[in-house]
């Protein structure tokens, strides 16, 4: 299986690796950090599953850069470009955030759950709620790939 981790955190980011390293022995993980690096990869490489963090700068951070502007919703971006492009790989949103925008633009996870459900029913597969300092994300994700891969995963 190969999978592509869309995350800027590079805590989380490693933590969401060594779980699917142990999860899924041989598993190939490609990790970018940044809606661009992001998406540059999706076309490069065809993958089995995208885990998109939410909220993603436009560039990779790099010292003294604060890459570009921040893109609330890049990872609903990049599922419109999956669809755009007719690129068929199923996508998990994995965020540490509960709410989203701000204003009229205001949303909370339940909701952008339920939005991007509706507009990608094809390629989204569910949201996992991430925090540092719990483990039952790993459950949540776990559950999703089995979508993906034929079975029960265990972990």
């Amino acid at each position: 299986m190969k999978i592509l981790i869309v995350e800027d955190d590079l805590n989380k980011s490693r933590q969401i690796g060594d779980y699917l390293s142990e999860l899924l022995p041989g598993v190939e993980l490609v990790e970018r950090r940044s809606f661009q690096s992001g998406l540059a990869e999706i076309y490069a490489s065809a993958f089995d599953v995208v885990i998109l963090d939410m909220t993603l700068p436009t560039y990779d951070i790099r010292p003294g850069e604060r890459g570009g502007r921040t893109r609330t919703y890049g990872g609903r971006e990049i599922l419109e470009e999956l669809v755009r492009n007719s690129i068929s790989t199923k996508a998990i949103v994995l965020t540490q955030f509960e709410s989203f925008g701000e204003g009229g633009d205001h949303l909370t996870l339940d909701e952008l759950t339920e939005q991007v459900k509706a507009r990608f029913p094809k390629l989204f597969l569910g949201t996992v709620y991430y925090h540092p300092a719990r483990t039952d994300w790993r459950t949540r994700l776990n559950d999703l790939l089995a979508i993906v891969c034929e079975g029960r995963l265990t972990g």
